[in-house]
């Protein structure tokens, strides 16, 4: 095989232990009801042991890689650092009690795995030692960096999407709140209609929804809200919401004015982007618009004169 053969596969190889842990911190909530499903199935099919045995590989992975995360978070993090990353996750909405050890098992196995591989691709491509030693450093960076990366891409979409389904979310809380109905029976409801339009903002309120009927005061419930978004505008939220079970102002009158000032703040963030628009095109002119420009107006004749020029010559 050729280097450029080599370098190819192992891109792949690469890309492909990725996607293994991408789809491991997205599957995590997942893989217990998985076993579950799968155990009932195996029960009820007498011949189907044997399928049941052999499907078993995605859970039995994921359990794998988290049973290495428990082992691996004592000793990699302390209790604040611990605190950062629970909030992170909740924050890309996971669940921080089964997405830690997942993804502490996942950068442990990014960091073994991903140098393992870039290593012997070194071998095979017949590297010095200082090339292999550059390419290994290189790779453990990546490895390391890798589950972060993810969350990170995981986490901006679902922020995106608490920003955009919170002014509608408050219009519905605002129309059941005039309805009469209460606050829990409110988000309870506003998580049902939000399901299909903004699953971000229906986890959230669905959570929401459960705390508030565990715990005995609804203001934690709320604090516990706002800090695991970390979305300002849901902690206004909070913050109006503990106002009216504070003092007893009225729920509708309340909502209606945070909701009016969302959208007003929406329309304000939507024409400075319109106002930084001639500021960002100034360069795709240049670039692109110009030189063609140029040379549909200007290509005929300077095609013309080089002619003209070329006549004379001769």
């Amino acid at each position: 095989m050729t280097h450029a053969q080599l370098l190819v596969l192992a891109a792949i190889g690469t890309g492909i232990l990725a996607l293994v842990v991408a789809a491991c911190l997205l599957l995590s909530w997942g893989a217990e009801d998985d076993v579950i499903k799968l155990r009932i199935k195996g029960l009820r099919q007498s011949d189907g042991s044997a399928q049941f045995r052999s499907s078993r590989f995605g859970p039995s992975l994921i359990s794998l890689i988290k049973r290495l995360g428990n082992a691996m978070r004592s000793k990699m993090l302390s209790s604040h650092d611990m605190d950062a990353l629970a909030k992170t996750l909740a924050a890309a909405g996971f669940e921080p009690s089964k997405a830690i050890p997942l993804f502490m098992g996942a950068k442990a196995a990014c960091l073994l795995c991903i140098p393992a591989l870039i290593y012997l691709c070194t071998i095979l491509l017949g590297y010095p030692i200082g090339k292999q030693a550059l390419f290994v450093g290189l790779s453990l960076a990546v490895g390391m960096m890798l589950p972060n990366w993810t969350v990170a891409l995981i986490r901006r979409p679902y922020q995106a999407a608490l920003r955009r389904g919170l002014p509608d979310a408050l219009d519905l809380m605002v129309v059941c709140a005039e309805a009469g109905l209460g606050l829990g029976s409110t988000v309870e409801r506003v998580a049902q209609e939000m399901k299909k339009s903004n699953r971000p903002i229906a986890v959230e309120f669905s959570l929401f929804t459960h705390e508030m009927r565990i715990m005995p005061d609804r203001r934690i419930a709320l604090a516990n809200l706002a800090e695991r978004t970390g979305q300002p505008n849901l902690k206004r939220l909070a913050g109006t919401l503990s106002q009216t079970l504070k003092y007893g102002t009225p729920l509708a009158q309340g909502l209606r004015t945070l909701a009016a000032e969302m959208r007003n703040e929406r329309m304000i963030q939507f024409e400075e982007r319109a106002g930084k628009l001639p500021a960002l095109l100034v360069m795709p002119m240049m670039m692109f618009i110009l030189p063609c420009l140029f040379i549909i107006l200007m290509g005929q004749p300077a095609a013309q004169l080089v002619g003209a020029l070329a006549n004379l010559h001769h």
